[in-house]
């Protein structure tokens, strides 16, 4: 048992410093992701860079990786998802409501990548946009 002394002192140290070293990181997002919630999502649109961009409620933007020619400014996505998420894969159609709500055809999610916010207009300086 004198073998086993030095161990069993070494134990209540590791149980105190055990918690406080799991709770010093907190675990971020990675910077792709398959899925957003819809529920998170405060606000989303389309940039002159043909991407998709959407803020979610912690501040922080995302972009779909999708590759959509009929993605434009002033297009709406059109989403429908059972699960409340846009994910990798799910078919989404592009409508322009101010011309009438024509659709301009369907297209597959992307990746989500976090990105510092939107791009800039062309000709313009980038800005970080408020939110």
């Amino acid at each position: 048992m004198k073998t086993f002394a030095p161990l069993l002192a070494l134990v209540p140290a590791l149980l105190v410093a055990a918690p406080a070293a799991a709770g010093d990181d907190a675990p971020a997002k990675p910077a792709v992701q398959s899925c957003l919630p819809t529920r998170s999502i405060a606000q989303s649109q389309a940039a002159h860079d043909g991407h998709w961009y959407a803020r979610l409620r912690d501040g922080s933007w995302w972009r779909n990786k999708m590759e959509c020619p009929g993605l434009a400014p002033r297009r709406a996505l059109v989403h429908n998802s059972p699960i409340g998420s846009q994910c990798r894969g799910d078919i989404v159609q592009i409508v322009d409501f101010t011309m009438g709500g024509i659709n301009f055809g369907g297209c597959g999610l992307g990746d989500w990548e976090r990105v510092a916010g939107l791009p800039a207009k062309p000709g313009k300086k980038a800005e970080k946009p408020d939110g």
